[in-house]
């Protein structure tokens, strides 16, 4: 009997540790996240994309899925809301013609894979959101306690307590049930959208580049289609997306296309590979 007490005490400070440790980083997330400068044309055209997206899900799913065409115009409205209102020049449609006009005819390559940045991060909330999972995919933070979270999701199941905490069995697991079918559909029309600027605009400005950012643009090639197939298919977890986009893609563009990271507080920074450089062991035995 001591013993299972003993047992039983031990599994409950490890999750509330494991808890409290999750909770102070996620407050962090603007700290360590994986965002680089943007400026207002990647912004505008992110939002374009976005809205175009939502807008032909929405007349996809028209009338056989009114439900889904209902989410999806929703989504559309907002968008359409807030591209209207980026600028405050813009005080009528001719001026949002003349703002759209200029930035689809003189953005360069650099911006459009500030875009992409932008659309991979929107591709993995609204996958999370589609699968339900509890963990922000495009904080980096979180990739550092990935083991961490390994161990502990063990040892959480292994206890005889039910203790309230977070199920994390989800962010490690292969296919996922899709819950919120919106989402995921806007998560995969995403893709497209970023295949489709990938081979218009950034493939096709590596004819200027060096065999070494060459070698970028056909790693970024491949790791765009495995994160499509894993999207698509819905056979991999949540951690493997989120390693996928901000270990390997993210710094890829970074470096074929030049992208400056945000300054972060002092001694927390990312470097090219996407490694954080902060001491997650002095944050775990607070």
């Amino acid at each position: 009997m001591e013993k299972n007490n003993i047992l039983k005490v031990t599994s409950i400070v490890t999750i509330t540790i494991f808890v409290i440790s999750f909770s102070m980083v996620d407050q962090l997330s603007s700290v360590f996240a994986h965002s680089f400068n943007t400026d207002d044309a990647s912004y505008f055209l992110g939002l374009d994309k976005r809205t175009k997206v939502e807008l032909e899900l929405a007349e996809k799913n028209y009338p056989l899925n009114i439900t889904l065409s209902m989410d999806h115009t929703d989504n559309a409205a907002r968008l359409v809301y807030d591209i209207y209102y980026i600028d405050e020049d813009i005080v009528e449609d001719s001026d949002f013609t003349k703002r759209y006009n200029k930035e689809i005819t003189s953005s360069n390559s650099t911006t459009y894979a500030l875009v992409v940045a932008d659309l991979l991060d929107e591709v993995l909330r609204e996958y999370a959101e589609a699968i339900v999972v509890d963990i922000d995919l495009t904080n980096m933070s979180n990739l550092a306690l990935l083991d961490n979270m390994k161990n502990l999701t063990t040892q959480a199941a292994r206890s005889e307590n039910d203790a309230p905490t977070l199920n994390y069995t989800k962010f490690f697991s292969n296919n996922n049930p899709i819950v919120n079918y919106a989402n995921y559909e806007t998560a995969k029309a995403l893709l497209v959208e970023i295949k489709d600027i990938f081979d218009n605009q950034l493939k096709l400005s590596s004819n200027n580049f060096t065999n070494q950012s060459i070698d970028v643009i056909l790693t970024l090639e491949k790791d765009l289609g495995k994160l499509s197939n894993l999207v698509n298919k819905n056979n991999g977890s949540p951690a493997e997306l989120m390693e996928l986009v901000h270990l390997q893609i993210h710094p890829s563009l970074q470096t074929g296309f030049g992208l400056k990271t945000k300054m972060n507080m002092d001694g927390m920074s990312t470097n090219m590979n996407g490694q954080m450089n902060i001491n997650m062991s002095r944050l775990m035995n607070m």
